[in-house]
């Protein structure tokens, strides 16, 4: 039997297998994606998605449609013993971004809106589809795909990803993968009810300590989902709504009496690891290579921001603008981001969830005084969101990325390229609008003030720079607030706060990847360096 060829075979179906469809359908690569389910779960699970997901997700469709759908929350409600100990507000606490807060949602709704933005691409996750073998060999990977009755088709892809799981096909098919750590040892039940008689704030989580531990998440539709870690569960017995109540009854009193639940279900946590993203011509994403405990909400949005960063880079591989190697900057960069979160949600995991009495009574008294401390403090509240909203990462460390010497902005190379308003004939927007994923942007800000350029300079720049486009990349004129003017090029940034966020008080470029973080920058005196990166770093159709 002939094998059917693709460039990429994506094996799950789920938000990160669908995440990297999306980035390499926008770049016109050919792919499939599988999944063994027939169809997609009813059931909520993943619950929280991130600011920064949201921003990153912007590009491919109007997210303002999906939150509209669910939860904004602004921050967190802590209960001790049953009694109020501390809120944490978030709101305001972001201001270069039109996505600030977490989104309260379900999965389902999330699955449902990719789905939507990959359909307008003309792909759809292939469904009951299984990798019984996954083979590579130094030109490709072969791999054998089974439909529930049996029938077998071989697929030849020059790429192969795994998004499948904790139980990972393509890892186990990686010879060079493995996947250590270990399960936790405590026992959780997790329900989804309709509630009455509650107090609850519709835009706040709710974690409450005691004698064991809970979360509360309100939903839209009226609905909340209860999360509880049990010190002595009851083996071999299915949780009821009446174990759940109780538990509310001891440490959450205000969230009133659930009825009629849509789900429940008892699991165990696991967090593991994988040595390296990469084997070859196979990769893990998402929970194939990193499955942890959901403190924090950051399991499915991590997994869907490792593809798209690797969305990109397989594309320009493809494309012949970049060598293979440069496929090992996926490991490089994402592996450490998932290290860290393996680290810190299982540091808060540990102090959240422990079943040591002693270190439960140690807890609860200590967070009684630094509970209301640390969230009296702005800057505090704005450090932890900065990790939870994900805005704090970034690739400074890559060796893909750069900055120029004499540039020392509040921006760097790998860092997020941040948002404001601008404006052009009269019109405002926001400036990620312009940053699409299909290519790289490069940005020209004029400087402000004493320090801005003229237009005609700004535009000979640009005209330097055509002949040595390799990326095809976009190029955006961002000039002084006071350049004003009706038949002024580009765009002008409103306030000048775009310049400020960058620290392009001076003239500066910025070159933008099509992930949305910065692969180069600096100020325009020293232009020459980045043409002589893109040189160093593209390959030229003969060099291919």
């Amino acid at each position: 039997m002939t094998a059917q060829e693709t460039d990429v075979l994506i094996v799950g179906g789920g938000p990160t297998g669908v995440t990297l469809a999306l980035e390499l359908a926008v770049h016109k690569i050919p792919f499939r994606i599988v999944d063994r389910e027939l169809q997609r779960s009813d059931k909520s699970r993943a619950l929280g998605i991130q600011p920064r997901t949201l921003e990153l997700l912007n590009r491919h469709g109007d997210v303002r449609k999906l939150v509209s759908q669910g939860n904004l929350s602004s921050g967190t409600t802590f209960y001790l013993n049953g009694k109020k100990a501390a809120d944490i507000d978030i709101s305001g606490l972001i201001e270069d971004s039109v996505f600030p807060l977490i989104l309260i949602i379900s999965q389902c709704e999330t699955e449902a809106f990719l789905d939507g933005c990959l359909a307008k691409h003309g792909f759809a996750v292939e469904r009951g589809l299984e990798a019984t073998s996954i083979v590579q060999d130094p030109t490709g990977v072969t791999a054998k795909l089974s439909d529930p009755d049996g029938v077998e088709e071989t697929v030849r892809a020059k790429y192969v990803i795994g998004a499948d799981g904790a139980h990972s096909s393509v890892r186990r098919a990686a010879e060079g993968l493995t996947f250590q750590g270990a399960a936790y040892p405590q026992d959780f039940i997790l329900c989804d009810a309709h509630v009455r008689n509650s107090k609850l704030a519709w835009n706040r989580f709710s974690l409450c300590l005691g004698r064991g531990s809970l979360a509360v998440f309100p939903l839209k539709d009226g609905t909340c989902r209860v999360v509880v870690s049990r010190i002595n569960p009851r083996v071999d017995v299915e949780p009821t709504l009446e174990d759940f109540q109780e538990m509310l009854n001891q440490l959450h009193p205000d969230a009133g009496e659930l009825y009629d639940p849509t789900w429940i279900s008892q699991f165990h946590l696991h967090h593991r690891g994988v040595n390296s993203y990469r084997d070859g011509r196979l990769f893990v994403a998402g929970d194939a290579a990193h499955i942890h405990s959901p403190a924090g909400a950051q399991g499915m949005n991590t997994g869907m921001q490792d593809s798209i960063n690797l969305g990109w880079k397989l594309a320009k591989v493809i494309q012949g603008k970049r060598p293979d190697s440069f496929l090992d900057s996926y490991d490089h960069e994402r592996r450490p981001i998932g290290q860290h979160l393996l680290e810190t949600s299982d540091k808060m995991f540990t102090w959240g969830c422990s079943t040591n009495p002693f270190f439960i009574s140690f807890r609860n008294v200590l967070f009684t005084w630094v509970l209301p401390w640390f969230v009296s403090s702005r800057n505090r509240r704005a450090n932890i969101f900065k990790f939870i909203s994900e805005f704090g990462i970034n690739y400074r460390d890559s060796s893909v990325v750069g900055t120029a010497s004499g540039y020392s902005g509040p921006v760097l190379g790998g860092d997020r390229a941040p948002d404001r308003m601008i404006k052009s004939a009269g019109k405002e927007r926001q400036f990620l609008e312009l940053i699409t994923p299909d290519t790289h942007h490069l940005v020209l800000f004029s400087g402000v003030g004493d320090d801005a350029i003229t237009e005609q300079a700004i535009l000979e720049v640009q005209s330097a720079f055509a002949n040595k486009n390799s990326d095809e990349a976009k190029v955006h004129l961002i000039h002084d607030e006071a350049a004003g003017g009706p038949n002024v090029s580009g765009y002008i940034d409103v306030g000048n706060h775009l310049h400020g966020q960058f620290g392009c008080s001076k003239p500066s470029y910025v070159y933008i990847r099509p992930d949305g973080y910065i692969e180069h920058i600096g100020f325009l005196s020293e232009f020459q360096v980045l043409l002589e990166w893109l040189e160093g770093n593209c390959l030229s159709p003969r060099d291919g």
